[in-house]
């Protein structure tokens, strides 16, 4: 018997992925974590980053996601999310004009909101670039 985990991925406007895994790893609120077959049962707080998936077959999936909870229990593992990007929905060269464009938005006279919010845009696109290796 093989030791798999069943995985659904979802945001509010559709499912990204669901099937049957043998891990996933995902950016946990406190840090990263790994859910593997019989974890025991947990509910996390998730936060932007990238969520790893190995699939029966060994191959890896990457989705670059915004913040939301996961919940696993008897082998099945549901992550909620407000947006989970794959590397079909990215282009690496309108990412890089984005980062080049808000690094030097950085520079210029902005109040303490404005820095903070393209700061978070930055970790954001870069996130994204981590999903297209």
């Amino acid at each position: 018997m093989e030791k798999l985990l069943e995985l659904e991925i979802v945001t509010p406007q559709q499912q990204v992925f669901q099937g049957k895994v043998l891990s996933v790893s995902v950016p946990g609120e406190l840090a990263p974590f790994q859910i593997l077959y019989n974890h025991a049962p947990i509910v996390s707080a998730l936060e932007n980053g990238v969520i790893f998936v190995i699939t029966p077959d060994e191959k890896t999936h990457r989705f670059a996601v915004s913040s939301g909870f996961l919940s696993a229990a008897e082998n099945k593992v549901s992550v909620f999310v407000e947006k989970a990007l794959s590397p079909s929905e990215l282009n690496r060269t309108e990412i890089e004009q984005k980062l080049n464009y808000l690094k030097k938005k950085l520079n210029e006279p902005l109040s303490e909101h404005q820095k903070k919010e393209i700061k978070q845009q930055i970790k954001d696109l870069n996130i994204q670039l981590k999903v297209l290796v």
